[in-house]
């Protein structure tokens, strides 16, 4: 879904749906300025928002994290439900039938109004379709943004490029290949790095990451602690098949491409859930490789 904005440039933005699991849905909205993972949940006749995470240019399912419960909907759908958010922003039904014009038509929306101190901010739904219209005006009716549906795509793919790291041990170097990705809802990412990561440009001396019988059993993002963690089955190290310059450089291709992608310069390795061990490397529960893109180049 695309929507114009008027007043401000942020105002513009796209949403994708990443995941749909029962009453909790994960969205990616896009603005000029910035990527966000939003969640939102329908419970006991609520809407809410859930979590809204910025600067989020990854795909990753945050349908289970809860950082925040603010109340976008709520039942009865009549006039006059009211409901007071933390920030002390009144909310409340202020109709159920408004017409309302936007760049892809016209609608009859329910509008929900939020009143604070220094601003309204109208928002309007409608039925089998989403959000479709958000007005802000400040108090002083002085300036006004808004953002309106102006385009509904269904069954579109979010694309994105991702770039996967392999050795060159031949050049003792790291190559990385750009290669162009598409995510339908509720495609888990973890297939497309196990896939990716066992193939290697036609003609190429690149060495593949993975064996063909290794698989991605999980991946875990910490935030707080720059941290993502990715458990490989033990085909990882027993198909492994290299010595330990080879395996440091298999190493640190699955650091670059997983730190690179989500945004996190620690990667931790584990092997079905025990710390990464072979015969040349053993890790501590708490050790983790640094993502580190020097002495690497672009393969094309």
């Amino acid at each position: 879904m695309s929507y114009k904005g008027i007043g401000n440039e942020y105002a513009e933005y796209e949403t994708y749906v990443e995941y749909i699991k029962d009453n909790i849905m994960q969205v990616r909205n896009i603005n000029p300025g910035t990527s966000l993972a939003v969640v939102y949940e329908l419970k006991d006749g609520e809407l809410e928002r859930t979590l809204t995470q910025g600067e989020v240019y990854y795909r990753y399912d945050y349908t289970s994290s809860k950082k925040e419960d603010e109340i976008l909907i709520k039942e009865p759908i009549k006039v006059g439900t009211s409901w007071t958010l933390k920030d002390g922003t009144k909310r409340s039904i202020t109709s159920t039938d408004k017409n309302i014009s936007t760049p892809l038509g016209n609608y009859t929306a329910l509008e929900i109004t939020s009143e604070s101190s220094e601003s309204t901010v109208t928002d309007y739904y409608v039925k089998n379709i989403g959000h479709v219209k958000k007005v802000f005006k400040t108090k002083e009716g002085d300036f006004t943004v808004s953002s309106e549906l102006e385009k509904i795509e269904k069954d579109m793919p979010y694309r994105e490029q991702i770039r996967f790291y392999y050795p060159d041990f031949l050049k003792d170097k790291l190559a990385y290949v750009i290669k162009d990705i598409e995510l339908f809802t509720n495609k888990d990412v973890k297939e497309i790095f196990e896939r990716e990561m066992k193939i290697i440009p036609e003609g190429s001396e690149l060495t593949k990451v993975m064996s063909d019988n290794t698989k991605i059993l999980n991946i875990e993002l910490d935030d707080d602690k720059d941290l993502v963690t990715v458990d490989f089955s033990s085909h990882l190290v027993s198909e492994m098949n290299a010595g330990t310059s080879l395996e440091a450089m298999l190493l640190k291709s699955i650091t670059n491409t997983f730190g690179t992608y989500f945004q996190k310069q620690k990667v931790k390795i584990t092997l079905e859930g025990k710390p990464y061990s072979s015969g040349h490397v053993l890790m501590g529960p708490e050790e983790y490789f640094t993502v580190n893109t020097e002495n690497t180049y672009e393969f094309k």
